[in-house]
């Protein structure tokens, strides 16, 4: 292989698996649809014209695909290899003849199982050769979309087809005379979990992840579409931050934004940039993954200081893996502001902010191909918060029987990564939930951090509700504030921000909306259970409303149990 510190990380991977491990197999997925520099042709280059400019000075190149069997990128390596099939012919007994390459690769354009043996039959022919003629190349065989040809699946799943190319790739890949030789085979697939299983524990694979690309490649590639520009291309806020924004992008959806950004003569916006992330995400993760921009940070935030110091300290410890933790357990009854808190914080901590939710609720089985995939998109972006609300839903329970085995397997997933320390510090999940003791326990021992968002008390919650109505220009005096209070000592946040709304759509005062109108006391009893139950999940006891921080843990214990009997019986 070629020896160049300038070309694709992806390639130096393959190389050092080829040269130093003895890898024949190797799997390449990922950012297999992107286009890739090149220094020696001072070019981005789609994947295939990668691999054939780097390997085909010293290997024959082939290209396969399902839909079309077995092609060239190079006429001379077509020449070369018919030549080299006669001469192993000349030596070759009836059965290992090749005979006329041109028809049997005419007959792989209507099957794969052809394909496969007569790329063994090439294989073992060329190995002939080389016995004679040492300086023969060998080959390289470029499967794209390898999964249509090896899906994944166990021999009594699998059609008959599928089954029968399995075998036959198993059985010409563990061959000694194959392991032995200097062929080499690159599977490429978008995840790993598309290829049969069967094929990653073989001894001669190996996996290579290419990466989306990273800043430096990001900005090579803007640069120099934008000097073709003449300075006709312009970002807002400026280019440095569209750079960082673009972090889930291929190139070629970078290349697709910069000409919509030429072709409108606009400047390439914040906005526009975040909505072709979410595209994608949607187009590869489904819409439970979204990235988001909250246009509201902690200086918007009023009240609940003592739990808003906790959680800046938090967010500074875990920008140092040393002292990061994997998630954070933000609990509190409904309406509370937990939701609204978290964005905040993770506006203002520079944090990418990804939002996942809705997982169960899609009810599909392939967990396994959506968790690489949202791993291979989050180890691209920089600092990162994934915000999942309602985490009690989001996620099933390993322990319960009744769970189904897919929402086992998501479960599974989601500790996995949050037990994967080199993620420490780049990645914070932050779980919100008004029921956290309905969390699966394996998760919840993952966020030994457990702040919970409780309803101001006393003159706090004044001076909140006061606040609240002066950013809202609503003129109330003293006294008014004392019967607001006393009429509004069972609302929540929420309430409060629903009475102001009351207020705004009518243009009248607090008082004379409070004359007719009043939050829905409902969930009250609710609100109590949930109130207790995020005091026994929390590691910062100061936290606690007083009347609670005077009760045992036994008492709490019985009151909860007491609610829930009434509630859910």
């Amino acid at each position: 292989m070629l020896d160049s510190k300038t070309r694709p990380a992806f390639i130096d991977a393959v190389s050092g698996a080829y040269l130093d491990r003895r890898k024949s197999v190797i799997l390449l997925t990922g950012n297999t649809l992107d286009v890739f520099w090149r220094e020696g042709s001072q070019a981005f280059l789609p994947l295939e014209q990668i691999v054939y400019q780097e390997l085909h000075e010293k290997f024959l190149v082939l290209r396969v695909d399902s839909a079309t069997g077995i092609g060239f990128y190079n006429d001379a390596d077509r020449v070369e290899l018919t030549r080299l099939c006669a001469l192993a012919d000349t030596t070759a007994n009836d059965d290992q003849k090749i005979g006329s390459l041109a028809r049997l690769l005419a007959k792989t354009r209507e099957s794969s199982l052809a394909t496969l043996v007569l790329l063994r039959g090439l294989t073992e022919a060329l190995e002939r050769v080389r016995r004679g003629e040492p300086s023969a190349k060998p080959l390289v065989v470029i499967f794209q979309f390898a999964g249509s040809i090896l899906p994944p699946g166990d021999y009594d799943r699998l059609a008959e087809l599928d089954r029968q190319r399995l075998i036959t790739f198993l059985s010409w890949v563990s061959d000694p005379l194959f392991a032995q030789s200097p062929n080499l085979l690159l599977l490429v697939s978008g995840t790993r979990s598309e290829i049969n299983s069967r094929i990653h524990s073989l001894p001669v694979t190996h996996h290579v992840e290419i990466e989306l690309p990273d800043l430096d490649a990001r900005a090579r590639f803007v640069d120099r579409y934008a000097a073709k520009q003449n300075g006709s291309l312009k970002f807002e806020p400026n280019r440095e931050a569209i750079l960082v924004d673009m972090a889930a992008l291929r190139l070629t959806s970078i290349e697709d934004l910069l000409e919509q950004a030429v072709g409108l003569n606009e400047p390439l916006k914040r906005s526009r940039v975040l909505e072709m992330v979410n595209a994608i995400l949607e187009a590869e993760l489904g819409e439970i993954v979204k990235v988001l921009v909250p246009d509201h940070g902690v200086a918007d935030l009023i009240g609940n200081d003592r739990s808003n110091d906790i959680i800046t300290r938090i967010f500074k410890r875990c920008d140092d893996p040393s002292t990061a933790v994997s998630a954070i357990l933000i609990s509190g009854p409904n309406g509370g502001g937990k939701t609204f808190t978290l964005e905040a914080f993770a506006a203002d901590s520079g944090r990418i902010v990804v939002s996942l939710s809705g997982l169960r609720g899609k009810g599909f089985g392939d967990t396994e191909k959506f968790f690489e995939m949202f791993l291979w998109h989050i180890r691209t972006y920089g600092r990162i918060i994934i915000l999942v609300d309602e985490a009690h839903t989001a996620f099933g329970s390993v322990h319960k029987e009744d769970t189904h085995e897919t929402e086992k397997r998501l479960a599974g997933n989601v500790i996995k990564m949050m037990s994967d320390r080199r993620l420490f510090g780049k990645v914070l999940w932050a779980l919100m939930t008004s029921r956290p003791d309905e969390l699966d326990p394996d998760i919840k021992s993952r966020a030994p951090l457990q702040v919970p968002i409780f309803d101001l008390e006393g003159e706090p919650r004044k001076q909140f509700v006061a606040e609240l109505f002066r950013r809202n220009k609503l003129i109330i005096d003293d006294g008014q504030l004392e019967t607001v209070m006393e009429a509004t000592k069972l609302y929540s946040s929420r309430d409060y921000d629903a009475l102001v709304r009351e207020c705004r759509a009518d243009g009248r005062s607090v008082i004379e909306v409070l004359g007719e109108w009043q939050a829905s006391s409902a969930i009250v009893p609710q609100r109590r259970m949930q109130t207790l139950i995020a005091a026994q999940h929390c590691t910062y006891p100061a936290l606690l409303p007083e009347e609670i921080r005077k009760m045992s843990a036994e008492e709490i214990d019985a009151e909860v149990k007491l609610l829930k009997l009434q509630l859910y019986r």
